[in-house]
C-alpha cells in the first residue's frame, strides 16, 4: 500500500492545447472544492476529456495502477508556495508540470520525489 499524501475524486474540467504541439493543459477540480489541479499532458500519453470523473492520488510509493489506463508519473517537488488563502505544490515529471492548489498545506517538501497517479472513475 502506497503511503498516500493526498487522494480525491474529482472532475476534468477542461483540456485545452497548448503551443508546444501535442500538448494539453488539463485542469481538474475535486468534488468538494478542497483541491484543483493543472498539468500538462501529451497527446501520446493517457487523456481524460472535460466532464471525465477521475481520482487523484499523490503519494510517497508507487500506488497500484492499471496500466495502459491510468496516468502514473513520478516527480520531484519544483517549488511550493502560499498564494490567496491556498497551498501550491509544483511538481515536475521528467518537464511536464503538475500544479496542486489545496486549502490546507500538504505533507511534502521542496525536492522531494512524489507519485501521482490519475484515474478514471
Amino acid at each position: 500500500m502506497a503511503d498516500i499524501i493526498v487522494e480525491f475524486k474529482g472532475k476534468v474540467e477542461s483540456l485545452e492545447p497548448e503551443l508546444i504541439p501535442k500538448m494539453f493543459l488539463a485542469k481538474i477540480k475535486s468534488f468538494d472544492g478542497d483541491y484543483e489541479v493543472e498539468m500538462d499532458l501529451h497527446k501520446d500519453l493517457v487523456i481524460y476529456e472535460p466532464g471525465t470523473e477521475v481520482e487523484v492520488t499523490i503519494s510517497k510509493d508507487i500506488p497500484e495502477y492499471k496500466e495502459g489506463e491510468d496516468f502514473v508519473g513520478y516527480g520531484t517537488v519544483v517549488s511550493m508556495k502560499e498564494e490567496d488563502g491556498k497551498f501550491a505544490v509544483l511538481v515536475s515529471i521528467g518537464g511536464l508540470l503538475f500544479i496542486i492548489r489545496s486549502k490546507e498545506k500538504l505533507d511534502i517538501n521542496p525536492i522531494e520525489k512524489i507519485y501521482i497517479k490519475i484515474s478514471k472513475l
